[in-house]
């Protein structure tokens, strides 16, 4: 008797990383996914169905989804509450959802420094999670606490997964780019509070109970035995799976010297590249699943029957790298594959071969695959440097004759205006604001500075960029107008505020223009020095990403707007930022005394506009979303007479 083929969902433009089958349903599954192969780009989760299909094959539905600013790489559901789940995120930030619930996380955290790559949720102390992230730590969590519990300096480069142990509470095993993987109990004095409290952050430890020197090369995934207590798997680039027993253990010579130990019981070879997940079964001791870049799924019996060898299944439908599998709870037999969707038909694999042979030495990666983008994927880019390259802005001469009399340094009227600026760097515990780029919307607010209409006023005016980064609209229009005095400003991070003062004094326009560095919320009298009844036209470019600052955002507008009815903030943000973002954004101004007075779709390469809408949310993909940015200006609501 035939197999029925497999049930396959396609979400065009984004590649799925992770999946995980729900603890209370049979038929409930989570995808967390990003953008552009999670190389640039948003996020998506998918929560999706498994439901009786036509001929006896199972469909698969997606039921909803959720925008996210940055790709996402894991997703972990709660153990203790049906609706809740968690995910990984690559801006650095976990998130915690209830699918009961539209468009926003319930709870969210920003500890991580760097990529979160994996959360694991306990199914033994039920109300606790972990993450692992690029940072090297490893964080543990609870859903009801504002902050971790606990941080473990777990490894000294990326850690790709932790996981708890099913079988002993506190226990987490880890594995790295550094070809180890550690185990750690939480329930030793090692981990217990000691020293000074800490009214931030925790104390991080890192004090591994065993250590496992299983590779040359990076380990990729691991799992345990949900059977055998102290049995685990690996798996990474050196394409194999190891099986591991971890009660050996051979302590150095020396007191107070790391342990090291454990056995390999069996190795897996047959992957023709670098395994990405490997996955125990729930319902045997001896099944395992892998899956790989060499685009195949691999079931493996480690107790072969006589005569037989221990590869049981290879799934190779795939077009694409498989990383992510994931057995279902309920069934057995029953398995989940995710793997980037095809795009336009292209050996993708090919394709980034072909790039990366092609870097100059004096190229920046980030910058060649963002130009790379619309090759690979025939996608628009967002960003357009990364975090110290040079980035040359021209503003043609014919333009520059058009934007008002008030040009400086008696340039001739039909000569190109340039300004240089260096794309600022953060320090890493700031690395989530992503203020190392410069984005679309800033090179869109730029070359369409005479839409503010302030050629049009004959008296001194006050500028504030708030979210500068580089300063790109800011500095030009500094510039561009002797009668105009301009703040640019962003979150006070000595590197960033360092380099966008760099950028002013490199453009020579400081007698016109300052860099401030100002926190979103907080007293704004470091803004109004100069201006003290506020500022006549505020602008920000790509500000609205991220949902738990909006209210500080708005605050921060209103505190330094002027008092007057022509005062104007005019905010660009690319659609990237999510639909549902910018119209909770919208619908929040108003308990600040704002109002809307237009918000306008612009397509980026392109004439055309059309009215600002979120029902276009369901409708398009990341290409589409990426062509355009909305344009919104906000100007004090009227208040109405007695």
């Amino acid at each position: 008797m035939n197999k029925p083929p497999p049930s396959v969902l396609q979400t065009p433009g984004f590649a799925h990383y992770s999946l995980a089958w729900s603890p209370f349903h049979t038929s409930r599954i989570a995808l967390a996914s990003s953008a552009n192969y999670g190389l640039v780009g948003n996020g998506r989760l998918h929560l999706v169905s498994l439901a009786p299909g036509a001929g006896g094959v199972p469909a698969l539905n997606v039921d909803k989804y959720y925008e996210t600013q940055d790709g996402l790489y894991d997703v972990a559901w709660s153990e203790i509450h049906e609706n809740q789940l968690v995910t990984a995120s690559g801006d650095g930030s976990i998130r915690l959802w209830d699918v009961m619930l539209n468009d926003l996380p319930i709870r969210a955290w920003q500890e991580h420094t760097r990529e979160v790559f994996s959360v694991d949720w306990s199914n033994l102390q039920k109300d606790l999670f972990v993450s692992s992230s690029w940072d090297g730590t490893v964080k543990l969590w609870s859903p009801e606490r504002p902050r971790s519990i606990s941080t473990l300096h777990a490894h000294h480069s990326c850690v790709y997964q932790a996981l708890f142990s099913p079988h002993q509470p506190g226990v987490i095993a880890t594995c790295s780019t550094d070809g180890t993987m550690r185990l750690f109990d939480m329930r030793t004095p090692a981990y217990l509070p000691s020293g000074p409290p800490n009214s931030n952050f925790n104390t991080p430890l890192s004090a591994p109970v065993l250590t496992v020197p299983v590779s040359t090369t990076e380990v990729l995934s691991l799992d345990w035995n949900k059977y055998r207590p102290y049995v685990l798997a690996t798996a990474g680039v050196d394409k194999g799976v190891k099986v591991w027993d971890c009660r050996m253990v051979k302590t150095g010579p020396e007191a107070g010297q790391e342990a090291v130990g454990g056995i390999c019981e069996l190795g897996l070879a047959g992957h023709e590249y670098a395994v990405r997940k490997v996955q125990w079964s729930p319902h045997r001791a001896d099944v395992l699943a892998s899956a790989s870049y060499d685009m195949t799924c691999r079931i493996w019996s480690t107790t072969p029957a006589p005569g037989r060898t221990h590869l049981l299944h290879i799934h190779d439908p795939h077009s694409e790298f498989v990383v992510g599998c994931a057995w279902s709870l309920y069934d057995e037999g029953v398995i989940g594959s995710c793997f980037p969707p095809e795009l336009h038909g292209k050996n993708v694999v090919y394709e980034l071969e072909t790039m990366s042979s092609n870097l100059r030495d004096d190229s920046d990666p980030e910058d060649i695959l963002s130009s790379s983008l619309g090759t690979l994927y025939d996608y628009a880019a967002i960003t357009y440097s990364s975090a110290g390259s040079v980035f040359t802005y021209t503003v043609p001469g014919d333009i520059v004759s058009k934007l008002g009399r008030h040009l400086t340094h008696g340039e001739s009227p039909s000569a190109d205006l340039t300004i240089t600026l260096t794309t600022p760097d953060t320090k890493a515990a700031n690395w989530h604001l992503h203020a190392s780029s410069i984005w679309v919307s800033s090179l869109y607010l730029a070359g369409h500075l005479d839409e503010l209409g302030l050629a049009a006023h004959n008296q001194p005016l006050s500028i504030l960029e708030l979210g500068a980064s580089a300063g790109l609209p800011g500095i030009l229009i500094a510039k561009l107008y002797e009668n105009i005095r301009v703040t640019v400003s962003d979150y006070p991070d000595d590197e960033l505020i360092r380099t966008l003062a760099a950028n002013v004094a490199r453009n020579e326009v400081e007698k016109r223009c300052t860099a401030v560095p100002y926190g979103w919320g907080s007293d704004p009298s470091v803004l109004l020095q100069d201006v003290p009844d506020g500022y006549d036209v505020i602008i920000a470019a790509d500000t609205l990403w991220n949902p738990e600052l909006h209210s500080v955002f708005i605050q921060s507008l209103a505190l330094t707007l002027r008092k007057r009815d022509d005062a104007r903030v005019h905010l660009v943000a690319g659609l990237h930022t999510g639909r549902y973002t910018i119209e909770a954004f919208l619908k929040a101004v108003q308990a600040f005394g704002l109002e809307i007075e237009s918000a306008v779709e612009r397509e980026v390469e392109g004439g055309h506009a059309r009215p600002w809408s979120v029902d276009w949310a369901e409708g398009e993909d990341d290409g589409e979303r990426r062509r355009w940015v909305v344009w919104m200006v906000l100007k004090w609501a009227r208040q109405e007479g007695p």
